[in-house]
This record gives structure tokens, sequence and C-alpha cells, in this order.
């Protein structure tokens, strides 16, 4: 069964209008005014719908069922991704979401080729990023939409850190002394349910910022013996702590 998106508010009583993919609906998947379809709110909820109305930038569906969603994990994730080159933070941002992470946060740091301008660019880019998270959590099922926050500054990104449960930073300077086994934190902390992950941008962190955030009590650990791309930390750390905490 085919499944779509539509914000909360589109939703009401046992009616639900469908914007973004009308046209998608009638011209790409001719489908007809009968036809069942599995619609989500971005929220946890899920909705079997019945078509009741095929236009050019509307659909309207009729509610028959509404279910929690269960394909959301309990193991809460934020990514605070260093802002890579233009075009790799689609990519980060859609295998995140895939793997289930609950926000990520861009973070502009020292080594960072790509500049945000002002607020309003920083806005722009985060419109870009949760349209590919909405897509994102469309394709792999979820039935919430994480949300990309604008970029934020590295102090703001620690700040935001302290107040998660077990943050990590993989840090990739072999033997350094502040860096932790992976698999000991996590065999250390059990109980934890809320994990931050902090990634630095294609230069790798500066010496001033690994320091900062260890000093804050980020957990710099290590990712094996190999340097992985800032593309793909996210992706090799996620499922470790999914896999370990026995969401996969």
């Amino acid at each position: 069964m085919r499944r779509f998106f539509t914000e909360p508010q589109n939703i009401s009583g046992n009616t639900a209008n469908i914007f973004e993919d009308s046209k998608h609906i009638e011209k790409v998947l001719r489908m007809k005014c009968g036809d069942e379809i599995l619609i989500f709110d971005g929220t946890g909820y899920e909705y079997t719908a019945r078509l009741t109305a095929i236009e050019k930038n509307l659909c309207k569906a009729e509610i028959l069922k509404k279910e929690i969603s269960l394909s959301e994990p309990k193991t809460k994730i934020t990514l605070f991704q260093g802002l890579p080159k233009s075009g790799k933070m689609e990519l980060i941002v859609q295998k995140a979401v895939e793997l289930g992470v609950m926000r990520v946060v861009p973070v502009m740091m020292e080594r960072c080729v790509t500049k945000i301008a002002n607020a309003a660019a920083g806005a722009e880019k985060a419109k870009r990023w949760n349209k590919v998270s909405v897509e994102a959590a469309k394709q792999c099922g979820r039935g919430l939409v994480p949300e990309v926050l604008a970029p934020v500054t590295f102090e703001k990104a620690i700040e935001m850190l302290a107040g998660i449960q077990l943050p990590l930073m993989p840090y990739e300077v072999l033997g350094h002394e502040g860096r932790c086994d992976l698999k000991g934190v996590l065999g250390d902390n059990p109980d934890a349910t809320e994990f931050g992950i902090l990634v630095g941008p294609e230069g790798g962190f500066s010496d001033e910022e690994a320091a900062f955030a260890i000093e804050h009590g980020i957990r710099a650990v290590g990712l094996g013996k190999r340097i992985l791309r800032t593309e793909t930390v996210a992706s090799a750390l996620i499922p470790v702590i999914m896999y370990d905490r026995g969401e996969l």
C-alpha cells in the first residue's frame, strides 16, 4: 500500500488532505478514488485511508483506521553533524533518518569548508534538509519525522550535548589520552537510552574543539583503526548503538 505524508493540521476528524504528493498521486501513480493508502503525520500516528477526491493540488482521503506507529526506536539519538561540503548534508540526513535518529543538529566548526552567512541562510538550508528528512521517513516507514535544526555554533552544540544522557564524539586521533573504547563506554552505561553523537567536518575537530568537548563531558570514542569520512561516521556509529540497545 502506498504511503504518503501530510502535516497534522491537514487531518480533521475522518478526513485527511494531502497537498505535496497530490501531483504524484494523480500524474505518476495514476491512483483513483476508492484506492486505499497509508498516511503518516510525522508525530507517530499512521492512518489507513481511502482516496475520495483527486485534484491537481489536493487529494482528499477518508480515514478508515488510526494507529500508533510501531517503527520508532526506544533509543533516542541526536546527531550533531559538523557542516560538510555542499551536497553531503542531504545524504547524511537521509541515512541518519533511515537508521533511526530523532533529531539532526548541523554544527558550524572551525574547519568547516561550508560557511553560513546569516540566520536567513541557515533557515533556508534547514528547510531543504527537513524536506529530505520527510522523504526519508516516508520511504523507510517511520512514524516520526526527525527535525533538522538550523546550524548552531560549536559552543551551542556542546551546551545541548551536556543535557543528553550519553554524549559521544568519534575522534580520529589515534592514541588520544582522552579517547575511550566504544564497546566499553556502551557496556558501562547499560541503562542509557538517550545518545548524542558529535561528528566533525571533513577537516576534523581542531585540537581546541576536541579539548573543549572532552572538558565538558563529551566521551571521545574510537571507531576502529581506519579514519572515516564525515559522511560515513554517523552511518557507522548509529547502527552499533541501536544493535547494542537491542533495536536491530
